[in-house]
């Protein structure tokens, strides 16, 4: 039954991580707000939570995606384009860690940024990138294949909406958490697609 599929689960698994874990961050975090703050700003040094919210909450959620990435690879077998789809989320995930490791500033906006702030804002803008471009090579190889009918014609309009968001957490202040948020639901929700049409080809293989 492919609605119990974990690559249905594991991004489900690992949005609800992710936004629950913000959300509770939050609310321990003085005057936080969820549509200009970056998600980051929960972790960041100087933060008191930020270690925990780091290790505990984006860390786990990326390794739930990594779990996924490897499960996909083996569903869509030797295919090489769609493998390297795969690959670039994987790489996703693994940015998204990096910038774990790498907290950014207090409040993410300082004026001179330290290494590690750097560090976090390169990796997480890649790590987007990547997931964007890795997500589209996917569906188009699964488009080819007659798996992923529901995207057959959304790959474009949403590497188009993702760009958009990504423009809008680099250039605005007042909303920039709000586009990242919407980023990174627009992400999930393109993995769990994916995960959709990947189960329903194991559950057709399987009853060959």
């Amino acid at each position: 039954m492919f609605r119990l599929n974990p690559l249905i689960l594991l991004p489900l698994i690992s949005f609800f991580w992710l936004a629950g874990g913000v959300l509770v961050a939050g609310s321990l975090y003085p005057d936080y707000s969820h549509l200009s703050r970056f998600m980051s700003a929960l972790g960041a040094t100087g933060t008191v939570h930020g270690a925990t919210v780091n290790q505990a909450v984006f860390a786990v959620a990326e390794l739930w995606i990594l779990m996924f990435v490897a499960l996909a690879i083996r569903a869509v077998g030797s295919d090489g384009p769609a493998i390297a789809g795969l690959a670039l989320v994987g790489l996703y995930a693994v940015l998204l860690l990096t910038a774990a490791y790498y907290p950014c500033d207090f409040e993410c906006r300082p004026e001179q940024p330290s290494r590690s702030h750097l560090i976090h804002v390169s990796a997480g803008f890649l790590a987007y990138v990547a997931a964007l471009a890795g997500l589209f090579l996917v569906t188009l190889r699964l488009n080819r294949r007659g798996i992923a009918n529901l995207l057959r014609s959304a790959g474009a309009g949403l590497v188009l909406s993702g760009a958009v968001l990504l423009a809008g957490t680099v250039q605005s202040q007042e909303f920039a958490g709000l586009f990242q948020r919407l980023l990174e639901t627009l992400i999930y929700l393109w993995l769990t697609i994916v995960g959709v049409a990947l189960a329903r080809m194991q559950a057709r293989s399987g009853s060959l």
